[in-house]
């Protein structure tokens, strides 16, 4: 009893540890604004720290629509502190390679068609309200 007790405890202070509440200084939010006339996809760049990458984190956005990636495990003032970046692409849903694993970062024009790519600053984000536009 006591075991469950204390296993459900850590469980409890584990959670709460990794979770981060939304506020002026902390935003689990980036909206992406579609103000294109054709449907996109938007997409993180993900890496696996050997300098291979992949897509992570896509969405389709209609046009003149609003999508949100929404992570909320994370603060972006803490994901990008330090001079971090973020890497986001526009990919034409007509040609986006999803979930073949990692290949070479190189390759991801290559691999999908890129529409626009932003390497984006916390500086970026808070300047813009954690809003991009695309606009072609």
């Amino acid at each position: 009893m006591k075991l469950k007790l204390f296993l459900l405890i850590s469980t409890i202070v584990l959670f709460a540890s990794t979770c981060h509440r939304e506020g002026p200084s902390c935003h689990h939010n980036i909206i992406f604004k579609n103000s294109s006339s054709d449907t996109i996809i938007y997409a993180l760049k993900g890496s696996n720290g050997s300098g291979f990458c992949t897509l992570v984190f896509y969405s389709n956005a209609a046009p003149n629509e609003e999508a949100t990636l929404d992570l909320p495990r994370y603060c972006w003032e803490q994901e990008l502190g330090n001079g971090k970046t973020a890497e986001m692409y526009v990919i034409d849903p007509r040609k986006f390679i999803s979930g073949v694993g990692f290949y070479d970062c190189d390759s991801i024009p290559i691999k999908n068609k890129v529409l626009k790519h932003y390497e984006l600053t916390l500086d970026d984000l808070k300047k813009n309200n954690f809003i991009i536009i695309y606009d072609n």
